[in-house]
């Protein structure tokens, strides 16, 4: 029986197995890292804390402005895009994508991931 930890490898492996996908990580909401696949010359310190402060403000947005529960949070910048999805009450799901990366590919992935997360982390 796998544990979690290999369970939430799996899903990333997975996950970036789609290509153009740079690195991706689980994160709690308090900004602590669970797991990450990033590259070693990403700050993933950095990346959970940013991924949970973004996704906090954007649901806290959605709720005030009555909009309807958040989706996604996406930061495009000229080298690449941060995506980060809720994955269930305790964690995000944060990933670094390439420019050039099918946005309708990744987010229906990210989507179908973060529910996978979501049933690992419990």
């Amino acid at each position: 029986m796998a544990t979690k930890e290999e369970d939430l490898k799996k899903i990333l492996d997975d996950f970036e197995s789609i290509g153009n996908v740079i690195g991706s990580a689980v994160v709690r909401r308090d900004g602590l890292m669970i797991i990450s696949s990033l590259p070693k010359e990403v700050n993933s310190k950095a990346v959970a804390a940013m991924a949970a402060a973004i996704v906090g403000t954007g649901e806290t947005a959605s709720r005030e402005l009555s909009i309807g529960e958040l989706s996604q949070v996406v930061v495009e910048s000229v080298s690449g895009k941060l995506i980060s999805v809720g994955a269930g009450a305790d964690a995000i799901f944060t990933a670094l994508i390439k420019p050039k990366a099918n946005m309708g590919l990744v987010l229906m992935n990210m989507e179908r991931s973060s529910k996978k997360i979501s049933v690992v982390i419990g």
